[in-house]
């Protein structure tokens, strides 16, 4: 008996998902297809390639071997119906894009919806949450990190740093404490991540402003962060292009600035598919464009931080003559 591509289909995608209904849905059949193209497969083969357990489904050692050769031919067919097809020029189906979420959410997202405009017949997926998927089995397309990958049969791209910074809103500094030195922060409610679900430890930078600073509110996500600073609930370090797009945060201590940097990953083949190869162009034109965004703040929004943390009498006097030049000048 020979084997059947679409068979293969079905093989991977309960490798995926390791679930027969889970399988179903992503291919959208019904479960017991599943398990009837899974068993002509295995039929054909004439030896088993999964151990079915109430916990979900676990490769064999025969299904092991089958792997890396179902997904060089799905890359293949893929590459096939682009080539063939003609679908080449015209960056039609779907693509899948895997970001952190504040980077997926605030930078990504508004992009692509114009990236989009450009492609009216692509489909974006955007999968902008605090966890990493795999591109090793195929679960995204694109996939955006900010630690560089260790080896794997991948292509990763350094893309342009970015910068964090401490950040308040103009309310909650005027009610708290001034800010002159990184050892005042001490005396403020901190905001930040919790460290036994950070996803990344490269996340993990409130020991770099001050060693054992504790967050006294603390989010699985930067999003989360972000609206409690918003809400005057406390200072929190976030990057300088949320800062940007929330438009009304204050930069505290600005000198403090962490920078990190962006991985574009992907796999070799996907890079001469149409579609994938236009998206990563695109995304990689649009952060070396944005550096300014991405690494510092608006040049008025960087000098009213200094006196917004600590106005103190110098400060109450500059903006004083400020004030009485325009007068001047107006008469």
């Amino acid at each position: 008996m020979k084997t059947n591509w679409d068979d293969i289909r079905y093989f991977l995608a309960l490798c995926r998902t390791r679930s027969f209904v889970a399988a179903g849905s992503e291919l959208k059949v019904t479960h017991s297809t599943v398990s009837r193209r899974l068993s002509a497969l295995e039929g054909s083969l004439q030896t088993q390639l999964f151990f079915r357990s109430e916990k979900g489904c676990r490769l064999t050692p025969a299904g092991e071997k089958l792997l890396p050769y179902a997904e060089r031919l799905e890359s293949t067919i893929a590459l096939l119906d682009e080539e063939v097809s003609g679908r080449d020029k015209q960056l039609s189906g779907s693509i899948r894009i895997g970001a952190p979420d504040g980077f997926g959410n605030c930078f990504l997202a508004p992009r692509l919806a114009q990236f989009q405009r450009l492609h009216p017949t692509l489909e974006v997926e955007l999968v902008a949450v605090p966890m990493y998927y795999s591109l090793a089995k195929r679960e995204i397309d694109i996939l955006i990190t900010v630690r560089k990958p260790a080896g794997g049969h991948i292509i990763a791209k350094k893309l342009p740093s970015y910068r964090f910074g401490l950040f308040a809103t103009k309310k909650y500094l005027k009610g708290h404490a001034p800010i002159r030195s990184p050892e005042d922060l001490r005396r403020h409610r901190m905001i930040g991540y919790i460290e036994d679900l950070l996803y990344d430890e490269e996340l993990n930078f409130i020991n770099e402003i001050v060693t054992g600073l504790r967050p006294r509110f603390r989010s699985s996500t930067i999003i989360g962060q972000m609206n409690a600073i918003l809400a005057d609930s406390g200072i929190g370090i976030i990057p300088y292009f949320m800062a940007h797009s929330a438009g009304t945060l204050v930069s505290v201590l600005p000198e403090l600035g962490i920078d990190r940097t962006f991985w574009i990953q992907f796999n070799p083949d996907s890079r001469r598919i149409a579609r994938v190869r236009a998206t990563i162009d695109f995304i990689v034109a649009e952060m070396e464009s944005s550096t300014s965004v991405l690494a510092r703040l608006p040049h008025a929004r960087r000098r009213a931080a200094p006196s917004l943390t600590d106005p103190g009498p110098e400060g109450a006097d500059a903006n004083a003559a400020r004030k009485g030049r325009k007068k001047r000048e107006k008469s």
